[in-house]
């Protein structure tokens, strides 16, 4: 069966009266005639013609090829195959258990319930043919479809639910791809159908599947989790522990909230109505990493009742400062203040910062990879193109680089520009040092930068007190992020994007000659904000899920605190395990898993439905082709006849002759 794309392109075919038309236009060669002189012309009438007729058929068959092709293959014709009565089905009866091994099935009696649901259909099943597919976040364990129902049998035993939430896409996925297209399929889906694990993106099941549900019965009764856990710094060595509550019942509750590990055991009681969360607050010291558990009494689903967390003092941050030295001996004073207002510690203090000077002849990969901060105080403008090179492959991998102009500042920023690190446009100089009688002054603070959650209103009063007698000029681009800028709008502190990483640019040094910020109280905080913009001081504390323990180098059959390699991980079980609301099995999942797509995914390809068409075959490349085959052999006979025409008329030239 021949159809079209497009069809309307097919109205263009009226246009083959066009080559006919061009036929009809006389195709002879005027005759050149030379004289000496016109004076031997008389005005004559030319000679009326017979009508024109049609000539050199060969070519006008050849353009009205060319144009019909070209007009079918703009319409884009499809020839579709006649879809072949498909035989009667065999007498192949077949039936797959999805059975359902997520973190939520281990709520009291469900798990049991389920594998006696799955026996007893077992049993009394007509199939010829049993498959079981066991799922969580993935598809742990599957039986291909089998006249051998011990198999199935064998591998239910000892089969308990695992500590991750569900993903069922993957199992149905599984499932599907078991049945014999010519068999009577039967799927039968064991779960307890939770609202947050259903409503993912299913996969739609083939209209001849039969699928039925059995949906365990949750039941009703209290059921209290714990959400999460979170430590905060309240001072040096001592640090505020949250664990956040709560209730997934019906009725109000007052439960005891327990830490524990190590030396330390403590309670503290919340009250929670139907759905509410509350927080639990303990404060601890905290003088080495130790790993600690929150814990609620046992309920209907006892593995929300416990989470382990680490209670560890964050790591030190390293500063690496590059100096210019002999090219700017005036630079080390900047790097001074910088370092002083890293290196102070007070009773409040929580991250530590241990600051390394060195010169910039030592800025290579192999000393900046040990960094967990990069300063270049003046330095920047100095470094080679390589070393510029080396700076950016180190902030793209997620670290963080602060640069401070000097008096090489046209240098620093141009590369910059150069490198690829810098939308931003530089203008040149505002202010000199003999302008200090009329300073420039800061006006405003990012709302999304850390100094934002720093200088608040009362707070930034002595940040825009600040004299700033000479900066540099930039016309600020979208791309580049103006954490701190001056009051006529002007760049004075930008983070430019570079990767994964940020790279933070002063348009002012932190000298004495350039502004008085160093003697302002507002100094220390901005100086100490600026190195954790964009480093994540929890960085060797991660926190994850059952599901995500791939990330895991060591196998993980259940939650735990662990340190690997430096880093500390907590692993629990995921809160959305807790919800004890299920998705309606009798209209809205149904309907959800009936939606046939066109592309049905295949174990190593992806093929059409075959119940939706044929085959189906593009004509348009070959009429392509067609079209340009006629476009040659026209070109070839008009370039003959032409030569054979004009070499006629050359003969019959009068003045040739005499």
């Amino acid at each position: 069966m021949l159809s079209f794309g497009n069809s309307l392109f097919l109205l263009a075919l009226v246009g083959l009266a066009v080559p006919v038309i061009l036929h009809l236009i006389n195709r002879e060669l005027a005759v050149n005639l030379r004289f000496p002189s016109i004076r031997f012309i008389d005005q004559s009438q030319l000679p009326r013609r017979e009508k024109r007729k049609l000539r050199d058929l060969l070519l006008l068959l050849l353009r009205l090829f060319l144009f019909a092709s070209i007009v079918l293959a703009f319409a884009k014709p499809v020839w579709i195959e006649p879809l072949v009565q498909a035989p009667e089905r065999s007498s192949l009866k077949q039936t797959v258990y999805l059975l359902d091994a997520s973190s939520s099935m281990s709520r009291g009696n469900i798990w049991r319930d389920s594998l006696d649901a799955l026996r007893k259909d077992l049993a009394d099943t007509e199939s010829d043919e049993i498959g079981l597919v066991v799922f969580a976040d993935r598809v742990l364990s599957q039986v291909p479809p089998s006249v051998d129902e011990e198999q199935v049998e064998n591998l239910l035993k000892g089969l308990e639910p695992t500590f991750a939430a569900g993903d069922p896409a993957t199992g149905l996925q599984s499932a599907v791809r078991f049945f014999n297209p010519d068999a009577e399929k039967r799927l039968v889906l064991i779960s307890d159908f939770q609202e947050t694990d259903w409503q993912r993106d299913l996969p739609g099941i083939p209209e001849d599947v039969k699928f039925v549900f059995m949906p365990a019965e949750i039941g009703g009764g209290q059921n209290i989790g714990i959400v999460n856990v979170n430590t905060i710094p309240i001072g040096k060595e001592q640090a505020r522990i949250f664990v956040a509550v709560r209730n997934n019942g019906t009725e109000s509750v007052t439960v005891p909230v327990i830490i524990e590990g190590g030396t330390i055991s403590e309670e503290k009681m919340v009250t929670l109505s139907p759905g509410q969360t509350g927080n639990a607050t303990f404060v601890q010291a905290v003088t080495e990493p130790i790993s600690l558990t929150a814990n609620l009494p046992s309920d209907r689903y006892i593995r929300d009742n416990r989470w382990h967390f680490w209670l560890a003092p964050p790591p030190l941050i390293r500063v690496y400062a590059f100096l210019p030295n002999l090219d700017e001996p005036r630079a080390v004073n900047a790097f001074y203040y910088f370092q002083t207002a890293l290196e102070v510690e007070s009773d409040t203090d929580w991250v530590r910062f241990e600051v390394t000077a060195l010169d910039r002849g030592f800025f290579e990969e192999s000393v900046i990879q040990d960094a967990d901060v990069v300063v270049i105080p003046a330095a920047s403008a100095y470094l080679r193109d390589h070393q510029w090179e080396v700076l950016k492959n180190y902030i793209a991998e997620g670290q963080t680089a602060i640069l401070l102009p000097g008096d090489g500042f046209p240098k620093q920023f141009r590369a910059l520009e150069r490198n690829g690190m810098m939308s931003s446009r530089f203008l040149g100089l505002a202010g000199n040092t003999n302008e200090r009688q009329t300073p420039y002054h800061l006006g405003s603070v990012h709302p999304s930068s850390h100094l934002a959650q720093t200088f608040d209103d009362v707070a930034a009063k002595d940040l825009f007190l600040v004299n700033v007698y000479r900066y540099v000029r930039l016309q600020a681009s979208q791309e580049d992020l103006v954490i701190l800028a001056f009051e006529n709008g002007d760049p004075a502190l930008l983070r430019l994007a570079v990767g994964q990483g940020g790279l933070i640019a002063s348009t002012f040094a932190f000298d004495p000659s350039w502004t008085d910020m160093p003697l302002r109280n507002s100094f220390l905080p901005l100086v100490r904000e600026l190195v954790q913009e964009g480093f994540d001081t929890n960085r060797l504390r991660k926190k994850m899920f059952m599901e995500e323990v791939v990330l895991v180098a060591d196998p993980l059959t259940q939650p735990a605190a662990l340190h690997r390699e430096g880093q500390y991980w907590e692993v629990n079980v995921n809160p959305s395990e807790s919800v004890m609301i299920q998705i309606d099995t009798e209209q809205y999942l149904p309907a959800l898993l009936s939606q046939k797509p066109l592309y049905t995914q295949t174990t190593g390809s992806v093929r059409i439905d075959p119940r939706l068409e044929g085959s189906r075959t593009d004509l348009w490349p070959w009429l392509l082709m067609i079209a340009l085959l006629c476009f040659f052999l026209e070109s070839l006979l008009t370039g003959i006849k032409d030569a054979a025409q004009s070499s006629v008329l050359k003969r019959r030239d009068p003045v040739q002759r005499a």
